[in-house]
């Protein structure tokens, strides 16, 4: 059964990349990874189902590659999180945009908010090798912080998924963004460090509209 759901999901992978979108059919779908055409039903219960498994399968990759620190500061490790995830985008948008139209696009009572709490350890693990002397949060302090490094991330990811946001500034914006909530909160003199890297941010397309 595994087996049929990963196949499964490497053909809707593929007939994303070929197609430019998810509206192919579950036949369709079914034809191209050699099963019964009931059997993405049985196994994912939706279409939606089946993309938010997707989903999820991407997300996992995006959090094993993107949490590969190199760095030995741990404060820079906020900004590889960043670049690291944005770059995994810009590698592969044929796939990437259809593929996150998904998350903005469609609500599924169950999977959406288990994807979004998954996506949340992905920052939280992004600012938790920040010694405890840099950032003196409470709990429910850093709770915010990491809601707010998703919220301003995923907006940018919209905007890049619909166009409005063009691959140049895609990543300024995003360290730019995630820079700009954590330097606020950092004590001193790792502030003082990070708010010059802050600074160093290419801004030269802050907010381009790109033409489809």
């Amino acid at each position: 059964m595994e087996l049929r759901r990963e196949r499964i999901l490497d053909a809707a992978e593929e007939l994303i990349r070929t197609t430019g979108g998810t509206d192919f059919s579950v036949r369709t779908l079914a034809a191209a990874a050699q099963v019964a055409p009931a059997t993405p039903f049985n196994l994912f219960a939706s279409k939606d189902g089946l993309l938010y498994a997707l989903l999820w399968r991407n997300l996992g990759v995006i959090i094993e590659e993107g949490l590969r620190f190199h760095s030995t500061d741990p404060l820079i490790h906020v900004v590889e999180a960043v670049t690291n995830a944005v770059d995994m985008f810009l590698r592969d948008p044929g796939f990437m945009r259809p593929l996150y139209k998904v998350l903005l696009g469609v609500s599924h009572a169950e999977l959406r908010p288990r994807f979004m709490a998954r996506s949340l350890g992905y920052w939280r693990a992004a600012i938790a090798t920040i010694p405890e002397r840099d950032l003196r949060l409470s709990p429910a302090q850093r709770d915010a912080l990491v809601f707010a490094m998703q919220a301003q991330f995923i907006g940018l990811l919209e905007a890049w998924v619909q166009h409005e946001l063009d691959d140049a500034a895609f990543r300024p914006q995003s360290v730019f963004g995630v820079l700009a909530l954590v330097v606020a909160l950092l004590e001193s003199p790792a502030r003082d460090r990070m708010l010059t890297i802050l600074r160093d941010v290419p801004a030269h397309n802050a907010l381009p509209i790109a033409p489809r």
